[in-house]
C-alpha cells in the first residue's frame, strides 16, 4: 500500500515535472500577462480613484473661491457705503454753508429791492407834497402881496411853524389828563381846518386842566401867529420854553414872530437857542440867515445858509436865500449857482427864476435876464409883473422892448 501510494504520487510529480519542463515559458507568459492585466486593473482602479478625488478637490476650490468672492463683494459694498457716509458727513457742513449763503444772498437781494421800493415811494410822496406846498405858497404869495408890500430885498421864506403831536405827561389825575389830551387834539383838528378861534378855545380848555403841557402852549402860539396876534403868540412860546427849556420848535417859532416884528437880534437869539438844543435844525439855521440878511450882514447870512444846507442838501429855501445874500455881496456867479441848485430841486417855484433874472440884470446880461423873468411870469404872472414894475435890480431891463412886452 505504501509502495502503491508512492507510485501513485510519483506520477503526478513526474507530470508536474513535465509541465514544468514543457510549459514553463507559456506559463510564464500567461502569468506575466495576468500580472500585467492585474497591474493595469490596479492602475485603472487607481486612476479612477484619482479621477474621483480630483472633482472633489475642484469643487472645494470652487466653493472656496465663491465664498471668497462673496466675502470680497460684501466687504466692497460695506466699504463703499462707509466711504459714502464719510463723504456725506464731510460735505454736509459745506453744503449747509452753501445753502445758507444762497438764502442769505437771496434775502439780501429781496431786502435791497424792498428798500429801493420804499425809497421810491418816499421820493414820490415828497415830490407830491412839494408840489402841493408850491401851489399853496403861490396862492399865499398873492394874498400877502394884496395885504402887504412885497419884500424885494431878501426872499424871506420862512417855513410855517409846525403843530406838534400832543404828548401827555404821565402824572396827575388820569381822567383829567385824558380830558386835557382830548381838548388838545380838538385844537389840532380845528387848526388844520383853519378854525383858529375854535382851536384857541380848545387849547385853553386843555391848559386849564393841565397847565404844564409844553406842546399845547407851542401849538397855541402857532395858531396865534397865524392870526397875527404876535404878543400873545410870544407869550405862549415863552410858556412852552419855560416848561421845556430845550424845546427847539418853540424857540424857532418865537424867533419867527420876532422876525415879523423886525426885532432881528432877539430873533437871532431865539434861533441860536433852537440850534443849541438841536444842532441839525435846518429851519433854524435858515431863519437865522434871513435875520442876518435883514440886518444886511450878508456874510453871516451865507454862513447860516451853508449850515442849513449841510444838514439838508435839498433845502430849496436855503439855496434861494443863499443866492440872494451872495447877490448882495456881488458874487453873481456863486449866486446863480445857488439858484440853479434850487431850480433842480423845485423848478416850479417862481421866486427862483425871478431872483435869477435880477442877478443877470445886475450883470448886464439882458437876454438871460429876460429869459428867466419870462419863466417866472409863466409860473406866477400877476405877482411877478407887479414886482418887476418897481424892482430896483431890473432897472436896466425896463428900457428894452422885450421887457415892455412881458410886463406891458
Amino acid at each position: 500500500m505504501k509502495i502503491a501510494n508512492q507510485v501513485g504520487i510519483t506520477k503526478p510529480m513526474r507530470l508536474s515535472s513535465i509541465f514544468r519542463t514543457t510549459l514553463s515559458p507559456i506559463a510564464l507568459l500567461i502569468i506575466l500577462l495576468c500580472t500585467s492585466k492585474v497591474s493595469a486593473s490596479q492602475a485603472k482602479a487607481g486612476g479612477l480613484l484619482i479621477q474621483q478625488e480630483l472633482p472633489q478637490q475642484q469643487l472645494k476650490d470652487e466653493i472656496r473661491d465663491r465664498v471668497q468672492e462673496e466675502v470680497d463683494i460684501a466687504f466692497g459694498r460695506t466699504g463703499l457705503l462707509l466711504n459714502g457716509l464719510v463723504i456725506a458727513l464731510t460735505l454736509f457742513p459745506t453744503a449747509a454753508g452753501v445753502i445758507v449763503w444762497f438764502l442769505l444772498g437771496k434775502l439780501s437781494k429781496q431786502t435791497t429791492i424792498a428798500r429801493q421800493e420804499i425809497e421810491s415811494l418816499h421820493y414820490d410822496t415828497i415830490s407830491q407834497l412839494k408840489l402841493l406846498i408850491s401851489d399853496a405858497e403861490s396862492i399865499l404869495g398873492e394874498i400877502q402881496y394884496q395885504n402887504h408890500p412885497a419884500d424885494v430885498e431878501t426872499d424871506l421864506l420862512l417855513p410855517d411853524a409846525q403843530i406838534q403831536e400832543f404828548a401827555p405827561v404821565n402824572y396827575g389825575n388820569y381822567q383829567q389828563l385824558l380830558t386835557a389830551a382830548d381838548y388838545a387834539k380838538q385844537g389840532d383838528a380845528c387848526f388844520f381846518e383853519n378854525r383858529y378861534e375854535d382851536a384857541i378855545a380848545a387849547y385853553n380848555q386843555a391848559l386849564q386842566i393841565q397847565p404844564d403841557l409844553a406842546d399845547t402852549w407851542n401849538n397855541r402860539g402857532v395858531v396865534l401867529t397865524r392870526m397875527q396876534r404876535y404878543p400873545e403868540a410870544i407869550a405862549s412860546y415863552e410858556q412852552a420854553t419855560t416848561i421845556r427849556p430845550t424845546y427847539p420848535d418853540a424857540w424857532n417859532n418865537r424867533g419867527v414872530v420876532l422876525l415879523e416884528l423886525q426885532k432881528y437880534p432877539e430873533a437871532i437869539g431865539c434861533y441860536e437857542q433852537a440850534i443849541q438844543a438841536k444842532p441839525d435844525y435846518a429851519d433854524a439855521w435858515n431863519n437865522r440867515g434871513v435875520a442876518f440878511s435883514k440886518m444886511q450882514e450878508y456874510e453871516q447870512a451865507v454862513i447860516s445858509y451853508n449850515q442849513a444846507l449841510q444838514v439838508k442838501k435839498d433845502y430849496t429855501d436855503a439855496w434861494n436865500n443863499r443866492g440872494v445874500a451872495l447877490s448882495k455881496l456881488q458874487k453873481y456867479e456863486a449866486a446863480i449857482e445857488s439858484y440853479d441848485n434850487a431850480a433842480k430841486i423845485r423848478p416850479d417855484f417862481y421866486r427862483i427864476w425871478y431872483n435869477k433874472a435880477r442877478c443877470y440884470a445886475l450883470q448886464g446880461k439882458i437876454d438871460l435876464a429876460i429869459e428867466n423873468l419870462k419863466r417866472a411870469l409863466n409860473l406866477n404872472p400877476n405877482l411877478c409883473k407887479e414886482l418887476a414894475k418897481t424892482e430896483a435890480d431890473l432897472e436896466k431891463l425896463r428900457e428894452h422892448d422885450a421887457f415892455k412886452q412881458l410886463i406891458g
